[in-house]
């Protein structure tokens, strides 16, 4: 029997690439960065911690360069009070992030890596849609 708990002794980032591929999210492997780029509605990418003892969920958004930066971190800071499962913050470029930490020291099972990955492609463009209140993404 195939051993379900992912640990940070036994995951590495084609193990994620794995357990993606058979739960049917449509994923590459970016051996250069030794990343995953998750392709769904929004542009997300997995990465392992350098100890592996996470598993880091990541996604971007572009704001209108026009947008202050007031009206960017009040755009964070919103979705933040309004989701509590994920991140939001706003990068050096003026970029909107959010990110997602599944940890995996203790173990966690494949489905519950899949169960977290799918709430958070489900709940950032929820967020963007419920918070975007000025319009400011591009």
């Amino acid at each position: 029997m195939e051993m379900d708990w992912i640990t940070p002794d036994t995951v590495s980032i084609e193990v994620i690439r794995d357990i993606y591929d058979a739960a049917y999210l449509d994923v590459i492997l970016l051996e250069e960065t030794q990343q995953l780029s998750i392709r769904d509605e929004i542009k997300a990418r997995a990465t392992l911690a350098q100890t592996n003892e996470r598993l880091q969920l990541l996604a971007y958004y572009e704001i209108q360069p026009d947008a202050t930066r007031a009206d960017r971190l009040e755009l964070a800071n919103r979705i933040n009070d309004r989701f509590v499962l994920i991140r939001a913050g706003v990068d050096e470029e003026g970029d909107l992030w959010f990110d997602y930490t599944v940890l995996l020291k203790g173990g966690v099972t494949k489905k519950m890596i899949v169960q977290a990955t799918r709430v958070f492609l489900m709940l950032v463009p929820r967020a963007v849609q419920e918070c975007d209140e000025d319009n400011i993404i591009a």
